[in-house]
């Protein structure tokens, strides 16, 4: 039995890629919808008494929406983040699924594919990273992770803190606060503080 869990919020690409298993044939394949890169370690855990499954986690990235584009790059930090503590994740590939340059200032261990391809290529592509999943496996975690300050001031705006809500709580300046999340968002891969609020009620790790 070989799986995707796809992290998408585009309806189009999520029938492409049922679509695209459903033909596959004799090659069982199961799409797994998820939302965050805790859902995909708990399906991992529960599956440990099925030997020999193979999975990939598949992560689109074909809209440039803002509100999509910034969940996303959400969802690549905290999968990043796993990968590096999480040994559950060790054996399964990452699919960037996109353009190579959506994400130009943002380095994660991850394989990029072009969705600018055949139906029947696309199959192949994926069907081949689903048989020998080694070989597109990254395991060079270069991503910088966040300071302490960082990550708090980062999920203390995400829970609708101000910044002086938050330098009276860290008891530093309000322009020390300012930096911290100004590198935050640089590490991330955001454009500016204007992308938080579409994450809102989110946690980075």
């Amino acid at each position: 039995m070989k799986q995707i869990f796809l992290m998408s919020q585009c309806q189009y690409t999520r029938l492409g890629l049922f679509e695209l298993t459903e033909s596959a044939g004799k090659h069982a394949v199961q799409v797994v919808s998820v939302e965050t890169p805790e859902q995909i370690v708990s399906h991992i855990l529960s599956d440990r008494h099925l030997p020999g499954k193979q999975s990939v986690i598949v992560v689109d990235l074909t809209s440039h929406e803002t509100p999509v584009m910034v969940k996303a790059l959400w969802f690549l930090w905290n999968l990043s983040v796993l990968y590096s503590e999480r040994r559950e994740l060790g054996g399964i590939p990452c699919i960037l699924f996109g353009c190579q340059r959506t994400l130009d200032n943002v380095r994660h261990p991850f394989v990029w594919v072009s969705p600018s391809q055949g139906l029947r290529q696309l199959q192949n592509t994926f069907l081949r990273i689903l048989t020998v999943p080694s070989r597109y496996i990254r395991r060079e975690h270069r991503f910088k992770r966040l300071s302490v300050n960082e990550r708090r001031i980062m999920n203390y705006l995400l829970a609708g803190d101000t910044v002086n809500d938050i330098a009276k709580r860290m008891q530093i300046h309000y322009r020390n606060v300012c930096y911290y999340r100004q590198r935050a968002i640089f590490k991330i891969g955001l454009r500016n503080r204007n992308d938080i609020a579409w994450i809102m009620n989110r946690t980075f790790l």
